[in-house]
């Protein structure tokens, strides 16, 4: 009974006394190691506000080439693909039927006009009618216009390109007859700089982009759709004046330089309409907001240990979270929050990554 108790009073002595005689070293080693995460800080920057849409680019200024008179295809003097200039000479006619009438018109007029000289001398005297110099005197007019007409006609035989732009394929080739009544084009031309994109947006964006339109030029990117390729930018230039009622969206469009030419007509691309441009917003990396039941939140690092704190997050750009509230610029957050992150757990940070660009949805 003796031992019995001895072994009783030291167990009971070691639960009550043996941890405060455990070295703080030992202590140390029992407690959970830190979190090891990367760090973010939150930053102030200029953040745009957009509405993004799927737009179609389209030739600001598109002509088809069609023959105004008939005859002979001659001559191709270009090569399809090839990018002409305004003036050039893109195809011709057989011209020589339309020279010979050149040369008849010209000759009854010369011969009309001649015949009025005569008249004109002979009314005074009395040797003819005034009628008859009066109807010298139309006739003469007449075929002045014909000779016009004709001079016109041989002018058309040589078709010349009315703009600057990229030809297309080449639908008549030499050795055809063609004419003014054919509904195939002989090519189509199509301007590339500027170019046009064209988009739709849902009609309760409309009063916010009229509103702003009236302020300032609204800027609208575009950008290849599939690798997010920035194509270029150009400003709003046109918004329809009615509303799509079945699909309930509006037509606009955006004038883009295309220099280098890097859109094509009838390419479809992504669109980000820029109403307005948020100075010194705040703005984290976008992982490191965390969805909660409470709402949107961070862990905010300081002292060694993470902390949830409230945010409520505007709208995402990118890799980027823009903050409506939140902790202050220069607060050091989680930027990838691990598995094992609670409220209050000691972290060690490995590094912190380098705060975004000046213009980081660019």
């Amino acid at each position: 009974m003796a031992a019995g108790l001895v072994l009783v009073l030291v167990t009971v002595g070691y639960f009550a006394f043996g941890r405060d005689i455990i070295p703080a070293s030992a202590r140390a080693r029992v407690a959970p190691p830190p979190v090891y995460v990367i760090g973010a800080r939150i930053v102030r920057r200029s953040m745009p506000l957009w509405f993004k849409a799927v737009g179609q680019a389209q030739s600001e200024h598109s002509v088809r080439i069609t023959p105004q008179v008939g005859g002979l295809l001659t001559h191709v003097y270009f090569h399809q693909g090839q990018y002409v200039r305004r003036g050039q000479p893109l195809f011709e006619i057989n011209p020589a039927p339309y020279r010979a009438a050149v040369d008849q018109a010209r000759a009854a007029y010369l011969a009309a006009a001649a015949q009025v000289g005569r008249d004109a001398k002979l009314v005074p005297r009395g040797f003819i009618a005034p009628q008859t110099y009066i109807a010298a005197k139309a006739t003469a007019a007449q075929d002045k216009a014909l000779l016009a007409q004709a001079e016109i006609n041989l002018g058309y035989t040589l078709l010349r390109s009315p703009i600057n732009g990229l030809a297309g394929e080449i639908m008549v080739r030499a050795g055809n007859v063609v004419g003014p009544a054919g509904s195939t084009p002989l090519v189509t031309i199509n301007q590339m700089s500027p170019i046009l994109v064209s988009f739709q947006l849902p009609q309760r964006d409309l009063h916010a982009v009229l509103h702003d339109r009236r302020k300032h030029t609204i800027l609208v990117d575009v950008l290849r759709e599939s690798v997010k390729d920035p194509l270029g930018m150009g400003p709003l230039v046109f918004i329809d004046n009615t509303v799509n009622t079945s699909a309930g969206t509006f037509l606009a469009m955006a004038r883009v330089p295309n220099l280098p030419v890097r859109l094509w007509p009838g390419e479809y691309v992504a669109v980000r309409v820029i109403l307005t441009v948020q100075r010194g917003a705040l703005v984290v990396l976008q992982s490191a907001v965390q969805p909660g039941q409470g709402g949107d939140f961070v862990y905010v690092v300081a002292h060694g240990h993470a902390t949830i704190v409230p945010v409520t997050e505007s709208r995402q750009i990118g890799r980027y979270a823009v903050l409506a509230q939140g902790p202050p610029a220069g607060t050091l957050v989680v930027a990838h929050v691990p598995r094992r992150m609670r409220d209050g757990v000691s972290v060690s940070v490995e590094k912190i990554l380098p705060p975004p660009p000046p213009r980081p949805w660019s």
